[in-house]
């Protein structure tokens, strides 16, 4: 992922109701965890007791009766070029010289509804259009927004650029040197 992507999942606000019974403001995701069961997993070391579960593992759109036709459809709008399809998952991707954006879609291979979407949109982007439309997407669904760190936020322009001025893509963005100078300091 290059830095100047900001990442964002969508994850239907339904989902979250009915897991959590309450909207948080941040989800759990565990990197350190993630990284070693994965490890585990490649391996076959994996007990069947061995459980891993974060934010990023949840199923949030089971209960959510969305047609993926329907949000494949608005989401290949974004894109000057065509859709990369496999058994079940679609990729689209716009690539310049100045501008990278991509949305990835996963569907779940038994109920065949949506079992993950996020995007990442370039925020070198002059007035952020595609993030922008990606927010409306979200709004169309009742989505909420998910970050890399788990921060959860409606779609909501002003909430989405508060959520950007945090991240480590705009504190490249706005000064590359002190964010390796941070980088650097933090290891």
């Amino acid at each position: 992922m290059a830095i100047y992507q900001f990442k964002l999942n969508l994850i239907p606000e339904k989902g979250v109701l009915e897991t959590l019974g309450i909207i948080p403001t941040k989800l759990d995701i565990n990197f350190e965890e993630r990284i070693e069961h994965y490890h585990l997993k490649e391996d076959n070391l994996l007990e069947f007791s061995d459980f891993f579960r974060d934010a990023l593992i949840v199923d949030w759109w089971k209960s959510v009766d969305i047609l993926p036709t329907e949000i494949i459809y608005y989401i290949s709008k974004l894109f000057p070029t065509r859709v990369i399809k496999n058994s079940n998952s679609y990729y689209w991707k716009y690539y310049s010289n100045s501008i990278d954006h991509d949305t990835y879609l996963m569907l779940n291979k038994q109920s065949q509804k949506i079992a993950e979407l996020h995007f990442r949109a370039d925020l070198r982007e002059r007035d952020l259009k595609f993030l922008n439309q990606f927010i409306a997407i979200a709004k169309k669904y009742n989505c909420l927004l998910m970050d890399v760190k788990g921060n959860l936020i409606r779609p909501e322009q002003s909430e989405v650029y508060k959520l950007i001025t945090r991240s480590d893509n705009y504190k490249f963005l706005v000064n590359p040197q002190d964010f390796f100078d941070n980088f650097h300091n933090q290891q």
